[in-house]
């Protein structure tokens, strides 16, 4: 059995942590597909402590998605121990643990000095994880990668490790080079071998075969995975049956069409918008006949229903 802290999960591929993406429709089909664990995008401790209504509105959860991680982003660490016990207090069963963004490299982020900009002091990174610790009695994660600019994430981890966060994801890319060059696994094994904490590797994991791929070359205990999964949640199913020594179920047009047709059903169900389902719906083009139109066609919608008629003209 699998185990983040008292956290008990039947499997070890996660749905990584994306903003724009992971949404409460996104995350129950990810785990209806055979995610192990599904995390919240990106959630502003600040926004929180603030009482932000569009804030709140994202920690809307599901019951067929659980276990759900909650991810947070800030730089004080009273924010987040307020955040997470506003959090406790009004929603005391929708996370099974909280994650610390130290990975973010976006603009935006370093503007903010959040996410990856973390990584540039690892004290506060370290100071940020006990008040989240003294917080919950949840198991609390942090996500990070090798350094915003130069390597270090050896020197945050052993903050982090001090502080007893319960595990560690490591994207194995620098935060200024956000998503170019290639993910170097030889890092996650670095990683492993010098903590005795569950490590989550990151980065790069392309088809399932990369699972296994990463599982060899880095021992690392859990896989996360990100931009394989936009618009392909069914990635979750030929995971899992690789992983079982199953033989990998071949993603066909109708299990495309299938797919897409349960987002929709989600996206109802839980009063989404076309902003919400956008993103999800250009990923699904991805490799389908005529998809620069299709795509084209998706970015251009301005309703859910215009989107479901684009969707079912397609495949019909």
């Amino acid at each position: 059995m699998h185990k983040i802290g008292s956290l008990k999960l039947s499997g070890e591929v996660f749905l990584a942590p994306m903003a724009d993406y992971t949404n409460v429709a996104f995350r129950t089909m990810a785990k209806e597909y055979g995610a192990a664990l599904v995390y919240t995008e990106l959630i502003s401790a600040k926004a929180l402590t603030m009482k932000s209504k569009r804030t709140e509105g994202m920690l809307k959860v599901n019951e067929g998605e659980k276990p759900v991680f909650l991810q947070l982003f800030g730089e004080t660490p009273e924010n987040f121990g307020k955040a997470i016990s506003i959090v406790e207090k009004k929603y005391p069963n929708n996370f099974a643990g909280y994650d610390l963004n130290c990975g973010c490299a976006v603009p935006k982020a370093q503007k903010g000095k959040y996410g990856c900009m973390l990584m540039e002091d690892s004290l506060n990174v370290g100071q940020i994880l006990r008040v989240m610790k003294a917080s919950t009695s949840k198991p609390v994660t942090v996500k990070m990668r090798l350094g915003l600019k130069k390597e270090n994430f050896l020197e945050v981890a052993k903050e982090a490790v001090a502080a007893e966060v319960d595990a560690i994801t490591l994207h194995a890319r620098l935060g200024e080079q956000g998503y170019s060059g290639n993910a170097n696994w030889e890092k996650i094994f670095e990683l492993k071998n010098e903590f005795d904490v569950p490590i989550i590797g990151n980065g790069d994991i392309k088809n399932p075969q990369d699972i296994l791929a990463m599982k060899k070359m880095t021992s690392c205990d859990f896989e996360m995975v990100g931009r394989a999964t936009i618009g392909n949640a069914f990635f979750f199913k030929q995971a899992k049956a690789l992983l079982n020594g199953k033989e990998i179920p071949l993603r066909t047009i109708n299990e495309i069409k299938k797919e897409g047709t349960r987002y929709f059903e989600l996206a109802k169900e839980f009063e989404l918008g076309p902003n919400d389902l956008r993103p999800y719906f250009i990923g699904l083009s991805k490799g389908l006949a005529g998809a620069p139109a299709l795509r084209n066609k998706f970015g251009l919608s301005k309703s859910v229903l215009e989107m479901k008629e684009i969707f079912e003209e397609y495949f019909k």
